[in-house]
């Protein structure tokens, strides 16, 4: 029988509410302290740049939890392959909030980059941010995603 998508919002909702809450509760901070390792090795050791204080765009990254939230209630998935696609989803945002943070930092005017290529650029990149986790829902579960948007006779033809 095919969900609702009425009941699909309720539980994005309900899901969400939840993963934010322990997000902000401690999630965040564990996050900033891996991401923060990653990125002192890359930035520092490997590339030899010499960086006093690296400040992180800590609020684009709780776009981790709409796309678990989205992977965990989409239904019709088996369980091998929804961990390997929370897997790869997750691996790919972790990325972009490696190149985000590292686009941001040298944007940034007290970097003596101008003002106005900070504020060209860094909007783009924090709009396509916000969608990336929808983008890779739709991605990973395109039959589900037809199956929950469109009406049968109209995903049939």
């Amino acid at each position: 029988m095919k969900e609702k998508l009425w009941v699909f919002i309720v539980k994005f909702v309900a899901v969400s509410l939840t993963l934010f809450a322990l997000w902000y509760w401690k999630g965040q901070s564990y996050y900033i302290k891996i991401l923060d390792g990653f990125l002192t090795f890359f930035l520092i050791t490997l590339s030899g740049l010499d960086i006093e204080y690296f400040s992180y765009p800590v609020d684009i990254f709780n776009n981790l939890i709409p796309f678990v939230s989205l992977m965990i209630i989409t239904r019709d998935i088996k369980l091998r392959q929804r961990i390997s696609k929370l897997g790869w989803g997750l691996l790919i945002l972790i990325l972009w909030h490696m190149i985000l943070s590292q686009a941001i930092y040298f944007l940034h005017d007290q970097y003596q980059r101008a003002a106005e290529l900070y504020e060209k650029l860094s909007v783009p990149l924090y709009l396509f941010s916000e969608t990336l986790p929808f983008l890779l829902w739709i991605l990973f579960a395109r039959k589900q995603v037809v199956d929950l948007f469109m009406p049968r006779k109209v995903a049939a033809k």
